[in-house]
C-alpha cells in the first residue's frame, strides 16, 4: 500500500510539474541565443538572428552580406508555435515583422560578446502569463509576468 502511495504521488507531481508551452519555447529561446553569443565570440564573427511571422533563424555576417545558417544542427531555421504570441522590442521600439523576402537580423551579436538591447515576451494566447527574455549587461535574463499585476 505505502509503494502504490508513493508511485501515485510521483505520478501526480510529474502531472502537475509540467511547464507550460510558453515557457519551454521562452528557455528553448534564451539557451540559443546564448548559444549565438557564445558562436560570435568563439568564431570571432558577427551572428544575428532574425524573428519572422512564422520561423525565427540565426544568420552570420559574411563577406558583406547576411548569411542564413543552414548546416547547422543547433542555430537552424525554427518554427514559430501558433498558440504563442511573440513581440520584440529594440531599445524599448516595437519590432513589426517585415513581410519583405530579404532576411535581416533584429538582434545584433558581436565577437567581443556585445549585443543588442532588446525584449522579447512570449505569451500562450489567452492567457495571463507573459515569459520575458531581456538583455541585462551583456546577459539574457528570463523572468515570468503576469499581465494582471
Amino acid at each position: 500500500m505505502v509503494i502504490v502511495g508513493i508511485l501515485f504521488s510521483f505520478a501526480a507531481l510529474s502531472l502537475n510539474s509540467r511547464p507550460s508551452p510558453a515557457k519551454q519555447v521562452a528557455y528553448q529561446l534564451q539557451q540559443l541565443l546564448k548559444l549565438a553569443s557564445d558562436d560570435a565570440i568563439l568564431r570571432g564573427q558577427i551572428m544575428g538572428w532574425h524573428l519572422g511571422s512564422q520561423e525565427h533563424s540565426f544568420l552570420r555576417y559574411k563577406q558583406q552580406e547576411w548569411q542564413a545558417l543552414k548546416a547547422d544542427n543547433l542555430l537552424r531555421k525554427l518554427p514559430l508555435s501558433s498558440a504563442l504570441e511573440y513581440q520584440l522590442t529594440i531599445d524599448n521600439i516595437p519590432v513589426y515583422v517585415s513581410t519583405n523576402k530579404k532576411i535581416v537580423p533584429q538582434i545584433i551579436f558581436m565577437p567581443d560578446g556585445s549585443f543588442s538591447t532588446f525584449q522579447l515576451n512570449i505569451q500562450l494566447k489567452d492567457s495571463e502569463e507573459i515569459y520575458t527574455l531581456e538583455s541585462k549587461a551583456n546577459k539574457i535574463e528570463l523572468s515570468v509576468n503576469n499581465s494582471n499585476d
